[in-house]
């Protein structure tokens, strides 16, 4: 049987993060209300291995979602080849709407792996959070810190590092 609690013990510490610090960050309640559809239908498929078309139709709707009310999409990809911006245009929704899917079952796929997906995230994690510490986006790196935070506990438990043995009590 796949353990369930991973992606829920995440998403509530989280949570538990975002109401009692005050850190501003842009969309914070859209963000928790995304994760909270992907957790909720991990879950699901986690039990009940819900179909690829389900999920890949709930994912695009959360990307969607995320997109529209929060405006959130990838717009530029900056100055990548040179001295002219690349600009997106309506092509960005598009490639942002792929890169929200493709992220999302990346991470998926290395679940399963006692440990990886906890370590992947928590590297990923890092690296955006250093890099937006450096940008002087520091509430948002603060973030970043804390989704580490909040992964190590089950990374701990995923490689038996906090096992705990529950026995019944001799009499």
């Amino acid at each position: 049987m796949i353990p369930l609690v991973g992606g829920i013990s995440v998403y509530a510490g989280i949570c538990f993060t975002f109401g009692i610090v005050d850190y501003y960050i842009p969309h914070a309640s859209l963000y928790l209300a995304c994760a909270g559809v992907l957790v909720f239908i991990g879950a699901l498929d986690d039990r009940f291995d819900i179909s690829v078309k389900i999920r890949a139709t709930i994912q695009a709707a959360v990307g969607i979602v995320m997109m529209v009310f929060g405006k959130l999409y990838l717009s530029s990809l900056g100055y990548i080849f040179g001295s002219w911006e690349m600009v997106l245009g309506p092509f960005g929704y598009f490639l942002t709407l792929f890169a929200v899917w493709a992220a999302i079952n990346a991470f998926n796929m290395v679940d399963g792996i006692d440990g990886l997906l906890g370590g992947l995230s928590c590297v990923s994690f890092a690296a955006i959070g250093m890099i937006l510490w450096f940008d002087g986006q520091t509430s948002l790196a603060i973030w970043c810190f804390a989704m580490i935070a909040a992964i190590l506990p089950y990374i701990m438990l995923n490689l038996g590092i906090l096992a705990v043995s529950w026995q019944e009590p001799k009499i």
